[in-house]
């Protein structure tokens, strides 16, 4: 019997993330153990509200580092990526998330399909598991309950580590930003970046004044004689494709974004900066769009990219570093 209960613990201790109707279960070789966290979800004109009973979400999952806030994030990307791969164009998809059966509002989050791709590339999927939504039918009728076979992400090992992290970066969007199109905007720490830039660089200093976003980004800067970099993320050290958010950038001598090849998916243009710069946006996509403007100044490329950015995000950006002048 006491072989039987080390085998059980030794066993319980691997974890991997599943679903069954918004239960998550456990699945180990040669043992199964189950932790309840019920979660209600409801569809209606592509939007999601996720609720659930506790009050505290901040409480382990599984006994281990996974809480349950981690757990409700990722079933919003998994319902996600799959809505995105069964209706082409779906965009994306907006969450309202509820705890303590509605009372407490956790916020606002916007998933969109690129995202969802690149956080499901990034873990990997397990096996499909059954899941209940609630679809309305606006004033047609009562809300229709659906199940669907949903893949779950494979969170475990390595892994649970860099999620708790990604989750922590990744924000409640504010009530008046909707798919990356804010109205409001934040302070971009101009002194601070400046800082660690003087002294070490030959190259005039652009940046901006205020960055388009209405969530907290964090930023990594890297600088050398000829050029600088400011890297923009959803976490803090960003170094993956899920996390990363754009960059802004200068490079003496760098080469200019090329008219694309023919039948290559892209737009090629050139525009007008403030200041009567002339600039150009490019917008590139494979297995995701890059966009990014730039312009030239005394022999030095500026640029400022962004994952799936749009042109009107990335000149604001532009417009604003070039209004401030020099740094």
């Amino acid at each position: 019997m006491r072989g039987v209960k080390q085998l059980f613990l030794s066993s319980f201790a691997i974890i991997t993330l599943s679903w069954v109707f918004g239960t998550p279960i456990q699945r180990i070789p040669e043992a199964i153990a189950q932790t309840q966290v019920p979660m209600r979800l409801q569809h209606a004109e592509g939007t999601y509200t996720l609720t659930v009973s506790e009050t505290n979400t901040t409480k382990s999952a599984y006994g281990g580092q996974l809480r349950l806030y981690d757990v409700h994030i990722a079933k919003m990307f998994e319902v996600t990526y799959s809505d995105c791969q069964e209706i082409p164009n779906a965009g994306g998809r907006t969450w309202y998330y509820f705890a303590g059966n509605g009372k407490i509002d956790m916020g606002q989050f916007r998933i969109n399909c690129q995202l969802a791709s690149d956080v499901a590339n990034t873990y990997g999927l397990g096996k499909p598991e059954r899941t209940a939504i609630e679809y309305s039918q606006e004033e047609a009728g009562r809300p229709i309950s659906r199940t669907r076979s949903i893949p779950i992400l494979d969170i475990t090992g390595n892994k649970i580590q860099r999620w708790t992290n990604f989750v922590q970066g990744f924000r409640p969007q504010s009530a008046n930003s909707e798919g990356g199109n804010s109205r409001s905007s934040i302070s971009f720490p101009v002194s601070e970046i400046v800082s660690h830039m003087e002294g070490k660089t030959r190259v005039p200093i652009f940046l901006p004044s205020q960055l388009p976003f209405s969530q907290k980004i964090y930023l990594k800067n890297r600088v050398e004689t000829q050029g600088y970099s400011v890297v923009m993320g959803h976490i803090p050290n960003c170094s993956a494709t899920p996390c990363y958010i754009g960059s802004i950038s200068a490079k003496r001598g760098g080469e200019p974004a090329q008219p694309p090849i023919r039948g290559f998916r892209s737009e090629f243009k050139t525009i007008q900066l403030a200041g009567r710069t002339q600039g150009v946006f490019y917008n590139g996509c494979g297995a995701y769009c890059t966009a990014l403007v730039e312009w030239q100044y005394q022999g030095v490329l500026y640029r400022v990219t962004m994952k799936n950015g749009q042109e009107k995000m990335l000149v604001n950006i532009a417009n604003s570093a070039i209004e401030a002048g020099p740094r």
